[in-house]
């Protein structure tokens, strides 16, 4: 069964302001501790799955060059350029219907771009065996659940059912974000798995799946399907067909949980419990990344913090050399970027992600 990644490209970040802003967002920051940005780390990972040519990359208009600048072995033909913003469901249907121009027995693999994950040959095993459950079984729906190493109310989760084999199981039913309680009960029963939004099936299913579940994608998708046929044919991309783009644009905006997977009934989910997982959604997933990476290399925080009767505080500042002295201070977070200074409470997320839309509320889009 060939594999074709698709890799998700969107998503601002918008936890990890003032680093992340829309003209650099999150999957293309040098976040890792080699320099690398999530988006280039995830695509040497599934490289080796891919077919010549690369992945293809789902991401908006604005940011395509950007993408290019960091893969420029991508052919440009394998970059799907939103023409507005819409949410995953439609991202995997375009997908699909170029898959099966490719291949009509092929296999979608859908993941993010901005997920640290590692070793990469674990990873890819482990795809690797949803690949050999859905070959035999066609039909189903594969999703990857990470098992959870502590109560988190950031992830939704997937509750497992019967055994279907070696660590794949029939998935019971998905989970929203829970409260503190609900997700400490998750993790005591040991049924509840992380939703990693990793996911693998056939594109004629998905499609398929989708239309009967939202059937005013139908017209949708055929016009989108009949552009892209007469643009490769000639040689040209879709995205600059102004029909396509009116079609895509008039869809609704859904997730591929809410469109498919929580109604369909052959969803499995495969335990990927081999390879270390985190969605660096937060500055603190951040720093816990770097000082495993300090204890390995001995290499430098950013900045230079003096703490003086001050604990647990978080800094990150451009500047190595710049000396941050702090004074009887605890649990804040302090984010310096050339035009923004962010002071929080660590751990405020949320908070974070309530800032960023009033900024935009308040007229102060050159922050974003």
């Amino acid at each position: 069964m060939t594999i074709f990644p698709l890799i998700m490209a969107g998503g601002p970040g918008s936890r990890l302001w003032p680093e992340s802003r829309r003209s650099r967002p999150k999957p293309f920051l040098p976040l890792l501790p080699d320099g690398r940005s999530l988006f280039r780390a995830t695509l040497d990972r599934v490289a080796p799955l891919a077919l010549q040519g690369g992945p293809l990359v789902a991401i908006g208009a604005s940011l395509a060059e950007l993408a290019l600048a960091q893969a420029p072995e991508l052919e440009p033909e394998r970059l799907l350029r939103e023409p507005s913003p819409r949410d995953t469901a439609l991202c995997a249907a375009w997908a699909s219907l170029e898959v099966l121009r490719l291949d009509p027995d092929a296999a979608l693999l859908v993941l993010p771009s901005d997920h640290l994950v590692e070793p990469d040959e674990t990873f890819r095993e482990t795809i690797r065996l949803g690949a050999e459950f859905l070959r035999e079984r066609p039909d189903e729906l594969v999703v990857f659940g990470i098992e959870p190493r502590f109560a988190s109310t950031a992830y939704g989760y997937v509750e497992r059912g019967e055994n279907l084999g070696v660590e794949i199981y029939r998935v019971a039913r998905f989970r929203e974000k829970p409260n503190l309680a609900t997700a400490t009960e998750f993790l005591q029963t040991g049924r509840f798995f992380w939703n990693a939004g990793i996911f693998l099936w056939r594109a004629e299913t998905y499609l398929r799946l989708l239309e009967k579940f939202e059937p005013e994608f139908a017209p949708i998708l055929r016009t989108m399907r009949d552009k892209i046929d007469a643009a490769r044919a000639r040689g040209e991309r879709p995205d600059d067909d102004p029909e396509f783009a009116r079609a895509f644009s008039s869809a609704k905006r859904i997730s591929i949980d809410r469109a498919v997977l929580e109604r369909a009934e052959s969803v499995a989910v495969v335990r990927a419990n081999k390879f270390a997982w985190s969605d660096l959604g937060s500055f603190g997933a951040l720093e816990e990344t770097d000082r495993r990476e300090e204890k390995r290399t001995n290499s430098p925080r950013r900045g230079i913090v003096i703490e003086e009767n001050s604990f647990r505080n978080l800094v990150r500042v451009r500047d190595p050399e710049k000396l941050v002295a702090l004074v009887d201070v605890d649990d804040l977070l302090i984010v310096e970027t050339p035009d923004a200074l962010l002071v929080a409470k660590n751990g405020s997320d949320d908070g974070i992600k309530r800032l960023v839309k009033r900024l935009g509320k308040e007229g102060l889009d050159s922050y974003l």
